[in-house]
């Protein structure tokens, strides 16, 4: 039984969700707790705080740290699930430059009240929204007052399509910021991937993948 408390930063692969994650860490080592400190989208990479025993405790404090993100976005078509996997239900035949995109980015930086995506973790009477969503069911969402510190474009990958570095405070959607960039611009957006770099003080350079854990080869913050 692995009794030490802490955290392993995980560089999580895309198309796992954290959940899953979480299990297969304790299959392997086999801890008395575990859990994550703020989940990641399936479609996402990248780092996955992992508590382990009694750093479970920590989740409140873990999950309200500003974070780190590079995505990349889509302009002239949405998905109803605001990323690659979802169904295209909005397009609109556009050519956007990286200069209109540097513009209105720039506008995205403070406080909003940003809307969550329908296809989000957000409770609706005990249920989860993307539950509802896949049911059919439009529900009202709550908007959530979040900072963006920095939402910087840092190049153009092909046509319509974005890399930018957005730098938030927990509670952020950055599919959210997607659509709202669009909107903007007089069009739809999709969020096509994205990777999680920093969380707190965590970077992608302290963290390990799930082979390294099966390996026995990674770093353990103790606390």
């Amino acid at each position: 039984m692995f009794e030490k408390n802490g955290i392993i930063v995980l560089n999580k692969p895309t198309g796992m969700s954290s959940s899953l994650a979480v299990q297969i860490i304790k299959r392997t080592i086999k801890p008395n707790k575990v859990g994550h400190l703020g989940t990641l989208d399936p479609l996402g990479t990248g780092i996955l705080l992992i508590a382990v025993n009694k750093a479970t405790k920590l989740f409140d404090e873990y999950l309200n740290k500003d974070k780190i993100y590079k995505a990349v976005f889509y302009f002239g078509k949405e998905t109803d699930t605001l990323d690659s996997e979802g169904k295209i239900i909005k397009s609109n035949d556009v050519n956007i430059s990286l200069n209109q995109v540097n513009e209105i980015s720039k506008k995205f930086e403070g406080e909003f009240e940003q809307l969550p995506p329908q296809y989000s973790a957000k409770k609706i009477n005990g249920k989860k929204a993307y539950e509802l969503a896949r049911q059919g069911k439009q529900v009202p969402l709550k908007t959530r007052h979040v900072k963006i510190y920095s939402c910087k474009v840092l190049s153009q990958m092909a046509k319509n399509t974005f890399m930018f570095e957005i730098k938030c405070s927990s509670g952020t959607y950055i599919r959210s910021i997607c659509r709202d960039i669009a909107k903007e611009l007089s069009t739809y957006g999709t969020m096509l991937a994205i990777i999680r770099t920093t969380c707190g003080i965590y970077t992608l350079n302290d963290s390990c993948t799930l082979e390294d854990i099966k390996n026995n080869n990674y770093k353990f913050y103790e606390i």
